[in-house]
């Protein structure tokens, strides 16, 4: 079992010893493999993600990475998707496999000696279980950023359609992967970003808060890759965004939302980086954000981590944009506060603002 592995290699009191543990347990999966061992494949997986993280050769499994993927069972799957999303090497043809993995289908050479394909249906693209397709959009995300030296954007192109159909579903789950399948996708291929500024802007106008947070995260990187192009399609959204962070610290006490007693921090902190990219020489957008900036500053409790994230973002936003006199005066007025707290961190945070302003006004 992976604990038994586990127990044995924090068992080793020199590196030698643990070499030994790790090569003698690689040999034993690796003889598993060849015996093509379907009821242990997802456990000799797993002890092979452990190899992994401790910095041994592990490439040789990524084969029974797809394999897993192919199976019916969910728990097989997860392992094969999160097996493949740390094993995957610079191999173009397993990129291939996945690619079809995901989308229509797998092939796999089972037999080196009398090569023949076997068609195995796997489109979890497109899979009727919601939660299969969670993994694949999120293998999706996480294999187009890993290795830009792989043909990935051909990859992202391929499923680009697929991603496309759950950006606009109905199922907030599905709509939250797709959106941050398609920060990954964008990153590798920027010109199919003008393509999906409508389903982008529609993510904003969603009430649940975690399609809501996907939606400003991927709008963020996309001015954070090309603020000049990007820009020009998310300039009319600074209205909408000043209004859901009002609403955000107006709101009531929700629970499903509540961190140290305020309303969503992760969302608040996020609406705030992207009114920073779009406030930024932006004398319109800066002067619609300032009252609401005003208002974040003056209401946000201090006593709480969650609170001094949200005063940080709020900080370096109106440092950033062309606010007004007064409002700066609150900024700096609030690192002063950070520069008096216990926490180191905080006044680190504090000190490198103030640095940032400094050499900003000189």
């Amino acid at each position: 079992k992976l604990r038994d592995l586990i127990r044995n290699v924090r068992a080793c009191k020199t590196a030698a010893e643990e070499r030994a543990v790790i090569a003698k347990e690689s040999a034993l999966i690796r003889t598993a493999f060849k015996d093509n061992d379907k009821q242990y494949r997802h456990r000799n997986v797993a002890k092979l993600l452990f190899i992994h993280m401790l910095g041994y050769p592990s490439h040789f499994g990524q084969m029974e990475c797809l394999k897993l993927i192919a199976a019916n069972n969910f728990s097989e799957k997860r392992i094969g998707y999160l097996g493949l999303m740390l094993l995957l090497t610079d191999q173009e043809e397993v990129l291939t496999l996945v690619t079809n993995s995901l989308k229509k289908y797998v092939l796999l050479c089972l037999h080196m000696s009398k090569p023949h394909a076997i068609a195995l249906p796997c489109s979890d693209l497109n899979h009727v279980n919601p939660f299969v397709v969670g993994l694949s959009l999120t293998a999706v995300g996480n294999i187009a950023s890993v290795r830009r030296s792989l043909p990935f954007p051909d990859m992202a192109r391929d499923l680009i359609t697929d991603i496309d159909k759950h950006l606009k579903s109905d199922n907030h789950f599905l709509r939250k992967k797709a959106a941050l399948a398609c920060i990954r996708v964008f990153r590798q291929v920027p010109e199919l970003v003008e393509d999906f500024v409508e389903p982008i802007l529609d993510l904003l106008r969603s009430k649940n808060h975690a399609v809501l947070l996907t939606g400003v995260q991927l709008i963020v990187d996309l001015l954070t890759i090309d603020r000049d192009v990007h820009g020009a399609y998310f300039k009319g959204i600074v209205p909408a965004l000043v209004r859901e962070l009002r609403n955000l610290l107006s709101n009531n006490y929700t629970p499903e939302y509540d961190v140290s007693g305020i309303v969503d921090p992760f969302l608040q902190v996020n609406i705030l980086s992207c009114l920073r990219l779009l406030g930024r020489d932006n004398e319109d957008a800066s002067e619609a954000m300032n009252d609401v900036l005003a208002q974040v500053a003056t209401n946000t409790e201090t006593s709480k981590n969650a609170g001094n994230a949200i005063l940080y973002e709020c900080v370096s936003t109106i440092m950033s944009i062309q606010s007004e006199s007064g409002l700066k005066v609150l900024a700096i007025n609030i690192l002063g506060r950070f520069l008096l707290n216990r926490d180191n961190n905080i006044r680190y945070v504090a000190l490198n603002t103030l640095s940032k302003v400094r050499n900003t006004l000189h």
